[in-house]
């Protein structure tokens, strides 16, 4: 081997070892999260069950509300590190079972194959538990984020703060003889 040879094959082992960990591409997530270590692909496959469960039809859908967002923030903040990690291990395994049935990830299945899923979860008894509870909790707080999310609360069902007319300036005299009850 001459030195021209080792010094060409020394230069492309280190640009080799510089590019093979940037093909990886293993994303953050959007939403940074202080407790609930999660990544890109994991909120993905939360968003992609979201828009499963709420789908887009002529009413915008989970994704176009962020619902996901509103999931894994309530994860973060409002469950405790053990629910948080039954969470996350009933998600892997969700993923697991998605792999096991269609030999690919959840986010990678067609729509058909996401909604066989999901409804083989409602339905089939034999299902693991933990991804049942990963499952109920995602719908839990995917509706709740849905039917809290401005969309959701200004063209569905109009929120009024208070209900009614408010009239301040009538005394309660004037209440009491109408037959109010205060």
């Amino acid at each position: 081997m001459t030195r021209r040879d080792a010094i060409r094959n020394c230069f492309i082992i280190a640009v080799g070892s510089t590019l093979i960990p940037a093909c990886k591409q293993e994303t953050k997530p959007v939403l940074p999260l202080k407790h609930l270590s999660i990544n890109g692909n994991d909120e993905k496959l939360i968003s992609d069950l979201c828009e499963t469960i709420i789908p887009k039809t002529d009413t915008p859908g989970a994704k176009d509300t962020y619902t996901h967002l509103f999931v894994l923030k309530m994860l973060d903040d409002m469950y405790s590190k053990d629910e948080q990690g039954q969470f996350i291990k009933g998600m892997k395994a969700f993923d697991k079972l998605a792999d096991k049935k269609f030999d690919k990830s959840f986010a990678e299945c067609s729509q058909q194959q996401k909604d066989e899923l999901v409804a083989m979860i409602l339905k089939d008894k034999s299902v693991s538990k933990d991804v049942t509870d990963f499952f109920e909790t995602t719908k839990k707080l995917a509706i709740q984020g849905y039917v809290t999310s401005k969309y959701y609360l200004t063209n569905v069902q109009e929120y009024k703060l208070v209900p009614g007319k408010f009239k301040g300036c009538i005394p309660v005299a004037v209440i009491k003889e109408k037959g109010a009850s205060i």
